[in-house]
């Protein structure tokens, strides 16, 4: 397992995200800033035990997507920050430093899921 953490909160703009950008945007639940809070599925403090890279899978609660590509400081702010964006659309170049794309469709997140990399 590379990352491994629990999702303990979910901000009430995290399923218009989903739904209008494809999109789940991660943090630490010791993140302060309620704007932040509100956009984010927010998860206990995990450790990023080794980089994550394309043909990785991703878990959420019992859904699985394969990563296809991974920003070149999406590894940071994981490990400081509990902190990327997942985009849902397998694209193979990210768009913003801070994503990783996986391929298929966002899951419904739950308080209570693992959210895994391996």
């Amino acid at each position: 397992m590379k990352y491994e953490t629990k999702v303990t909160g979910i901000g009430g703009m995290v399923q218009e995200l989903a739904e209008d950008g494809n999109l789940i945007i991660l943090f630490n639940d010791d993140i302060k800033d309620t704007d932040l809070k509100d956009i984010s599925v927010s998860h206990e403090i995990g450790k990023l035990k080794e980089d994550i890279v394309v043909g990785d899978v991703l878990t959420i609660g019992n859904k699985k997507f394969e990563v296809t590509s991974v920003g070149n400081v999406a590894l940071k702010t994981l490990k400081d920050l509990g902190h990327c964006t997942i985009k849902f659309d397998g694209d193979t170049k990210t768009n913003l430093p801070g994503e990783i794309h996986v391929r298929g469709l966002v899951p419904e997140v739950n308080i209570g899921d693992i959210i895994s990399f391996k």
